[in-house]
């Protein structure tokens, strides 16, 4: 009896696991949709005032700076929420992963028939979220978002610089500008999954949970 209530709560708490997983991979893909849609919106409007001319006089150049500005406020803060809801994914990922490992421990006989990562066994389907190289997380949508916000910012810059009688100095200005700001969004997502990596490593040590290989395996949610 003992046996069977530890895996009825093991099971319901894989398939709660499963729910939260799915749950974020759906707000993360929501949120990017939507930023997409209003920048994609925001470039229309844009190429029609500019190919139309219209409004004249200096409310043109207002209204596309303030759909510029729209567009990289709503990427700051979608970005700073995909970084959140990516971190959640990869924390649920490493649940489900010593979840497994406890099932498996359990029943040995069927180790060889799980395929999905475990403690014991990275698998065939084992990234590893917590050590990947820099361009895995900007092909990432946290990394895509990071390149649409760099690329504003360095438009800006840019439109600054042909403004105050600088045009030889705006490429170049503007090229250092998105780099620094492509560099300073890795760094807060490479931060936040060192951070990530660094609790789910203590709480395995404290609750004595081995790994045998580098840290358990399971992707970001998007």
């Amino acid at each position: 009896m003992a046996d069977d209530t530890e895996l009825t709560i093991a099971l319901a708490e894989y398939e709660h696991l499963r729910e939260l997983s799915r749950a974020v991979h759906d707000q993360s893909a929501a949120r990017f949709t939507f930023f997409l849609a209003v920048a994609s919106g925001a470039t229309a409007v844009s190429a029609g005032l500019i190919t139309t001319g219209t409004p004249p006089g200096p409310v043109g150049p207002a209204v596309l700076a303030g759909l510029g500005l729209l567009v990289l406020l709503l990427g700051v803060f979608v970005f700073a929420r995909q970084v959140e809801l990516n971190d959640r994914g990869r924390r649920y990922a490493v649940a489900a992963t010593v979840l497994r490992t406890y099932l498996t421990r359990r029943a040995p006989e069927l180790a060889p028939f799980i395929v999905m990562p475990t403690l014991d066994d990275p698998g065939p389907f084992a990234p590893e979220p917590f050590r990947r190289h820099w361009f895995r997380d900007l092909v990432s949508q946290a990394g895509m978002l990071a390149l649409v916000n760099s690329v504003l910012v360095g438009l800006a810059v840019a439109l600054a610089a042909l403004a105050a009688d600088a045009a030889r100095l705006a490429g170049p200005a503007a090229a250092l500008v998105v780099a620094a700001s492509i560099a300073a969004h890795l760094r807060i997502i490479r931060r936040r999954v060192a951070r990530s990596a660094g609790q789910v490593g203590a709480v395995l040590d404290r609750r004595s949970l081995t790994v045998a290989h580098p840290m358990p395996a399971g992707d970001e949610a998007a």
